[in-house]
C-alpha cells in the first residue's frame, strides 16, 4: 500500500459516514465483507468504453481436455486485445469426482490443491456443468444453460463483444511488501441507466503456477505434465462469491454519472481450506492480478462488463 494512513482516515470518515444511515434496511451478505471503504457520488464527466467478455473456465488438475479450453481462451485473448478477460476456477465439487481432485498417479504427485470452496459456491450459483471442461460466456443464458463447452466459446464471445456495456470500471492494486497487504480500490462508473440489482464482484487471480495436470497429445493419449503452467487461477475473492449488491438504497440507483468508488484490503496470509490434504499454492505477489466484473440480477446473473489489472 502507497499511503497507508490515507486509506485509513477514509476508513473512518466512510464510517462515520454511514453511521448516520442506520434507518435503511441493510443488506445481507453472509460472506465476511473486506471492503474497508464504499462511497458514492454522481458526476457528469464520462464516456462508455466498450465491454470486455468474461470467460470462467471451469477446470480440474485431472481433467485432459482442459488444458484444451485454456487453449482455446488463450487464443481469443490473442486475438481480441484488450477485449476478453479469463478466470480459471477448480470448484471444490464433488460432483466432478477425480476431474478437479490433485494428481497420485504412476509417480505423478501434484504439489497444490488448487479447489477452494469460493469456485464450489460460484458454480453452486451460476450453474453445475454436467462435465469437464466447461465455461461461463458473461454468465450468459445461452439456449437455456449458463455453462457453454469450449467449442462454442469463440462463436459466445464474438456475439458479446458487439453488446454495449452501461458501466465502465477501473482498479487500482496496491500491494504493500511490508505489512504483506493487498488494497484494491474499484471504480465503476455508469453511463447509462440499469433497473435492475447490480452486484460488484472481486477476484484475486495468480498465474505462472507450475504443477502436475492431466493432458492429452496430438494423438488423443492421456499423459501427465509436471511442468504445466496454471495461469489465471482463482485464489480468492474480496467480495462474496456471489457479488456484493451496489444498489442497496434509493439514493445509490442506477442512472448515467453513478459512480461508486469501493476500496477494499487483505493480509496476503497462508492459505487454508484445502480439503485433500494437499496444501493451496502460496501467495506470490509478482504474478497476482485483479478481475473485478459487475453482474445484474441473482436471476439473470448476467456480466454487463469486466476488467482485470496486474498488481505489479
Amino acid at each position: 500500500m502507497k499511503n497507508l494512513s490515507f486509506y485509513l482516515s477514509i476508513c473512518v470518515l466512510i464510517v462515520v459516514t454511514f453511521s448516520s444511515c442506520k434507518e435503511e434496511p441493510p443488506y445481507i451478505n453472509y460472506a465476511p465483507p473486506q471492503s474497508i471503504f464504499d462511497t458514492t457520488y454522481l458526476t457528469g464527466n464520462y464516456t462508455a468504453t466498450p465491454r470486455q467478455v468474461l470467460i470462467e473456465d471451469v477446470s480440474g488438475a485431472g481433467c485432459s481436455n482442459c488444458p484444451k479450453a485454456a487453449t482455446i481462451a488463450h487464443n481469443i485473448i490473442n486475438a481480441n486485445p484488450g477485449r476478453v478477460n479469463e478466470v480459471t476456477i477448480y470448484p471444490n465439487n464433488t460432483s466432478f469426482s477425480t476431474l478437479v481432485l490433485p494428481i497420485n498417479i504412476n509417480g505423478f504427485k501434484s504439489k497444490y490443491d488448487f479447489t477452494t470452496d469460493i469456485a464450489m459456491r460460484i458454480v453452486n450459483y451460476v450453474s453445475v456443468p454436467p462435465s469437464l471442461p466447461s465455461g461461463y460466456i458473461d454468465r450468459k443464458n445461452i439456449s437455456g444453460n449458463w455453462y457453454e463447452p469450449k467449442e462454442s466459446w469463440t462463436t459466445d464471445v464474438a456475439n458479446e463483444l458487439s453488446v454495449a456495456s452501461p458501466v465502465n470500471i477501473d482498479i487500482v492494486p496496491t500491494y504493500n511488501s511490508t505489512y504483506n497487504t493487498l488494497s484494491v480500490v474499484a471504480t465503476l462508473t455508469y453511463t447509462a441507466a440499469d433497473s435492475g440489482s447490480n452486484y460488484i464482484h472481486v477476484m484475486i487471480l495468480q498465474d505462472s503456477i507450475i504443477d502436475v495436470q492431466e493432458n492429452t497429445d496430438g494423438t488423443g493419449n492421456v499423459f501427465y505434465d509436471p511442468t504445466y503452467v496454471h495461469n489465471n487461477t482463482l485464489m480468492d475473492m474480496l467480495t462474496a462469491p456471489t457479488g456484493d449488491l451496489l444498489n442497496t438504497s434509493p439514493d445509490r440507483n442506477l442512472v448515467p454519472g453513478r459512480v461508486f468508488k469501493i476500496g477494499y484490503q487483505k493480509t496476503l496470509g497462508a492459505r487454508t481450506g484445502s480439503h485433500s490434504g494437499y496444501p493451496q499454492p502460496a501467495w506470490d505477489p509478482k504474478h497476482l492480478s485483479i478481475l473485478v466484473f459487475v453482474t445484474e440480477g441473482a436471476t439473470t446473473k448476467y456480466v454487463l462488463q469486466s476488467k482485470i489489472v496486474a498488481v505489479q
